[in-house]
């Protein structure tokens, strides 16, 4: 029996690693381990904020990583093959695994700008040397590392995966039936910030409504695993939201892509949280360009203005919707992927 291990780093790389089992025969032997630690107070990205490192650290990150350490050394030998999905972490534990491994990097993209979010040139060594196979995100990655400097031929765009990680979006399951009224949907994230963000989402969508023309109407929607949502806000499915929203604004790492992706004009801010604050912020609109308008403060009053100025700009949001999908590459990476995987292990 074939025995395959799964690494993970976050909840869309979870998504990704879920898409893929399901594409792999039923007898394959799969361990998953996520090296997340979002239960932490960060969710995990105390790298990205520095500030919650300290309590991330007495929250038990020390122990936390011993832990995974632990448990990546006893699978040492054991494993036939590992996918690596996220950013270099992943990559560090199919090095500590010691089996030969394939990395799906849908973290990391030639369009950041940002140190550490784009390949650094230690971590093509990495993947130069160790990985059998490299799935990038972007076409302009798989072209970066073909091309610039330290050389990663075995690097390939084949879609992005993260895109076959939404479920059906379509307006046959999920008919518009609201005719007359723009759909606002807010995406607030999956990690305990989601609490302080659907808090300012409220106030976003009472300014966006004190704003207003008198012929407006609006419908808030948002898609949150949380209890007692807002009343002004109906909680929907995510794919219900994805398809049916007019405009997003959004707090969320991979929803926000996702969104994007298929074509929706996306707005952002700077959050209150742990993932969504200025740096991460201003990664993703490196990241998605046009496509995302991000308000560069905490600001509602600002947002609900930016948001409206944006709603009464079709050509404008045609265009953030045709960049959107650009950015995100196309569906069917997970399929090709894990054809790649049967016919290696």
């Amino acid at each position: 029996m074939k025995k395959l291990l799964f690494i993970t780093n976050g909840h869309g790389e979870a998504l990704v690693a879920d898409r893929l089992t399901e594409h792999l025969p039923a007898d394959f032997n799969i361990t998953r381990l996520s090296l997340a630690n979002e239960s932490l107070p960060s969710g995990g990205f105390s790298l990205r904020n520095l500030r919650y490192l300290a309590k991330d650290i007495s929250a038990g990150l020390v122990g936390n990583t011993l832990k995974h350490y632990k448990i990546l050394k006893e699978l040492s030998g054991k494993i036939d093959l590992t996918i690596a999905i996220g950013d270099i972490i992943p990559v560090i534990g199919a090095l500590v695994v010691k089996s030969p491994f394939v990395f799906v990097g849908v973290n990391k993209s030639s369009y950041y700008k940002s140190f550490g979010s784009s390949y650094l040139f230690w971590e093509k060594i990495l993947l130069q040397k160790y990985a059998l196979k490299v799935f990038v995100r972007d076409k302009i990655t798989e072209l970066g590392l073909k091309t610039r400097g330290i050389r990663v031929p075995k690097a390939e765009f084949v879609g992005n995966p993260l895109m076959d990680c939404m479920g059906e979006i379509s307006n046959d399951k999920f008919p518009i039936s609201n005719e007359g009224k723009t759909i606002i949907g807010f995406l607030p994230g999956t990690r305990d910030d989601a609490k302080l963000n659907i808090e300012d989402f409220e106030k976003v969508a009472e300014e966006i409504e004190k704003k207003a023309e008198p012929t407006d109407k609006f419908e808030f929607i948002i898609a949150t695993k949380l209890k007692n949502v807002l009343s002004t806000m109906e909680n929907v499915p995510f794919e219900e939201l994805l398809a049916t929203s007019t405009l997003i604004v959004g707090l969320s790492g991979t929803g926000n892509e996702q969104a994007a992706g298929i074509g929706k004009p996306l707005v952002s801010f700077y959050g209150r949280g742990s993932q969504y604050n200025k740096k991460f912020a201003d990664a993703q609109k490196e990241l998605l360009g046009f496509a995302l308008l991000l308000v560069q403060e905490n600001n509602p009053v600002l947002v609900a203005a930016r948001t409206l100025k944006l709603l009464r700009d079709p050509a404008r949001m045609q265009e953030m919707g045709k960049i959107g999908k650009e950015r995100m590459g196309g569906i069917g990476a997970v399929n090709k992927i894990a054809e790649f995987i049967k016919e290696t292990i």
